[in-house]
């Protein structure tokens, strides 16, 4: 049975979200979860940030959010510290532990990529980084 095109992409997303996950290491044991790596990597890319921004940001519940915070710091991941201009919002930022479990994902993710890009005919590797900046260009279109 033929799938209608936007099933075919309904699937192929779902796979290549899969895929993308194992090859960036989300399957790797550290002693975190991907949901705790998910949270590791924005306290990294936006500095310290207070725990309900960093919900909106991962897409969880506050007491979730509070809840995996809590783990981080009892891993030595993550320190809770009092905001500079209200000490009643705690902030959380990454500890040095916290910073070099992401140099070594980010780096499997690199060596990940540079492997499947490496494996691309120099043909085809201008046309691959063109139809994903196409594919993030529609789905920022999506969401403005």
């Amino acid at each position: 049975m033929k799938l209608e095109p936007i099933e075919q992409i309904e699937e192929l997303a779902q796979e290549l979200m899969r895929k993308l996950d194992l090859l960036s290491g989300s399957k790797v044991q550290e002693d975190i979860s991907y949901g705790q790596y998910k949270v590791i990597s924005v306290i990294n890319n936006h500095g310290p940030i207070s725990v309900g921004n960093l919900g909106r940001l991962v897409g969880s519940a506050q007491s979730t959010t509070s809840e995996m915070v809590a783990r981080l710091t009892k891993a030595a991941l993550v320190n809770k510290v009092r905001g500079p201009y209200d000490g009643r919002v705690v902030m959380v930022e990454l500890t040095d532990q916290g910073r070099q479990l992401m140099r070594r994902r980010r780096k499997r993710v690199r060596e990940g990529y540079q492997a499947l890009f490496n494996k691309l005919a120099s043909s085809e590797r201008d046309s691959f980084v063109g139809s994903l900046r196409n594919l993030d260009g529609l789905l920022s279109k999506a969401f403005e």
